[in-house]
């Protein structure tokens, strides 16, 4: 059987619609942050329990312990994650879930190549949904087109 580790950052999307997106795929969402905060009270670990019941878990060891200082991405304690992120995959899919929109930019790439290659999983980014507001021309920003 091949196990699905999926990835998502909570950037761009409204905390039901990540519930029901995480749920749609009968996945685990696993947050990997070391740090389960936020400025936005949606993201904080007991708002995510909240939200998403026994569907949600807190795995500190995948967190990057260099996410407050800018340095390198160096997991937490990988090896330790091994065993509840095997149990969870074999009753269904995994979401692991930080912060940052952009995968290829977040430690959680790290943690889910790190996974599928101990684990034999796929893993597959999820991308916040297309915003229908765009920015105004005063506040357009880099990369918005």
């Amino acid at each position: 059987m091949i196990w699905t580790i999926y990835t998502i950052g909570y950037a761009g999307w409204a905390s039901a619609a990540l519930r029901d997106h995480v749920l749609a795929l009968g996945a685990a969402l696993v947050d990997v942050r070391i740090a389960p905060t936020s400025k936005s009270p949606q993201w904080r670990k007991e708002a995510l329990a909240a939200l998403m019941g026994a569907a949600y878990r807190h795995l500190p060891t995948l967190g990057n312990r260099n996410a407050f200082t800018g340095g390198p991405v160096a997991l937490n304690d990988p090896e330790r994650a091994l065993p509840p992120i095997a149990a969870l995959l074999e009753c269904g899919p995994v979401v692991l879930l930080c912060g940052c929109a952009d995968p290829q930019r977040c430690h959680r790439s790290v943690a889910a190549a790190f996974l599928a290659e101990r684990l034999g999983a796929e893993v597959e980014h999820i991308l916040a949904p297309e915003r229908t507001n765009r920015p105004s021309e005063q506040l357009r920003l880099p990369g918005w087109e």
